[in-house]
C-alpha cells in the first residue's frame, strides 16, 4: 500500500505535468476539449510498464510492491507518470507492446522499455544496461502494430477485436514520448568528456524530430513531450561518475550533469517549436519535467517527503 506522502508526491509531480487535462488545441479555427481514445507511448524506464521484463524477465521486487502488491513491468516500487496520465484521460493502464499475456490494445499501446535511448547504442543490454528497443526501433514496433492490427480488423477481428485499436483510434490519440536521459549518461559511461556528450546531441534531437516525424506521417497529430530530468540527481549517476566536491551542489546532486541536462532540454525545446512549423497539423506540447523533478528533489520537505 502506498504511504500517503509518496502518494502526495506523486500527486504533486502530476498536477504539475498534466496539464493536459486542460489543454485545448485548435481544430480548422475552434478549440476544442482533449478527448483522447488512446495513447501511444515511446521512452524508457521512466514511462516503462512491462516492455522490458516481457523481453527479458520481470523486474524483480521491491519494484511494483507499494502499489501493484508484485512487479508489474515498471522499474519503480509503485505507479508511473504515464500511469496517472492514463487515469487522467479516463483510460486504463497501458499494456505493453511486447507483453503479449493478458493485454488490452483498444486504448493504446506502450513501447517504451527501461535502459532506451533516442540513438542506438552498439553495445548489448548485458554489456552496458542500454535496451536493444531504441526509438527507432520503438517507432518499426508502432508502424508494424498499426499496420497489422487494422488488417486482422478488417478481416473480421474474431474474438480479439476488441482488444485492438480502431483505425480512426491513432489520428486523435496522444503521443507521448519520455525519453533522453540515456543517451546522455550513455557517453559518461563510455568515458566520454562533458564536451563531447554535449557535441552529440543535436544528432540524438535530429534522430528524435525524425520520429516524431514519422509518427506524424502515420496520422499522429497530438504530441506530448517530457524533456529529461536533472540526470545528475540520479542514484546511478552519483554512484558511477567521480565528482569533486565543488561539483556536487546542496541536495548531493551533480552540477556538471544537471548542466548538461538543460542544455539537452534547451535543445529539445528549439526542437519541438521547430516541429511546430514543419508539422502544421500538429499540436506539440513541451512538458518541464526537469523542473517538476528538481523541485520534488530540493524541495523534498515541503513537498511530504
Amino acid at each position: 500500500m502506498e504511504c500517503h506522502s509518496l502518494t502526495s508526491v506523486f500527486s504533486l509531480l502530476v498536477s504539475v505535468l498534466l496539464s493536459v487535462t486542460s489543454v485545448h488545441h485548435q481544430v480548422r479555427g475552434s478549440t476544442t476539449p482533449c478527448d483522447f481514445p488512446a495513447i501511444f507511448n515511446f521512452g524508457d524506464s521512466n514511462s516503462d510498464t512491462g516492455g522490458l521484463s516481457a523481453a527479458f524477465g520481470q523486474a524483480p521486487p521491491p519494484n511494483g510492491e507499494s502499489y501493484f502488491r508484485g512487479p508489474a513491468g515498471r522499474y519503480s516500487d509503485g505507479r508511473l507518470v504515464i500511469d496517472f496520465i492514463a487515469e487522467s484521460l479516463g483510460l486504463p493502464y497501458l499494456s505493453a507492446y511486447l507483453d503479449a499475456v493478458g493485454s488490452n490494445f483498444s486504448h493504446g499501446a506502450n513501447f517504451a522499455t527501461a535502459g532506451s535511448t533516442i540513438r542506438p547504442q552498439n553495445t548489448t543490454l548485458h554489456q552496458s544496461g542500454f535496451s536493444p528497443f531504441s526509438l527507432n526501433v520503438q517507432f518499426y514496433q508502432f508502424n508494424d502494430f498499426h499496420r497489422r492490427t487494422q488488417i486482422f480488423r478488417n478481416r473480421g477481428g474474431g474474438v480479439f477485436k476488441g482488444f485492438l485499436p480502431k483505425a480512426e483510434d491513432f489520428s486523435r490519440a496522444l503521443y507521448t514520448f519520455d525519453i533522453g536521459q540515456n543517451d546522455l549518461t550513455a557517453g559518461y559511461f563510455l568515458n566520454m568528456s562533458t564536451h563531447q556528450v554535449l557535441a552529440y546531441i543535436p544528432d540524438v534531437l535530429d534522430q528524435f524530430k525524425t520520429t516524431v516525424k514519422d509518427v506524424y506521417g502515420q496520422g499522429g497529430r497530438s504530441f506530448w513531450i517530457h524533456n529529461t530530468g536533472p540526470v545528475g540527481c540520479l542514484a546511478y549517476v552519483i554512484d558511477r561518475l567521480p565528482m569533486r566536491e565543488g561539483q556536487v551542489d546542496r541536495t548531493g546532486c551533480g552540477k556538471p550533469y544537471n548542466k548538461v541536462a538543460q542544455y539537452f532540454n534547451k535543445k529539445l525545446k528549439e526542437a519541438v517549436e521547430q516541429l511546430r512549423m514543419d508539422l502544421p497539423l500538429a499540436t506539440l506540447t513541451y512538458v518541464d519535467v526537469y523542473l517538476a523533478k528538481y523541485s520534488l528533489i530540493t524541495q523534498a520537505k515541503q513537498h511530504g517527503m
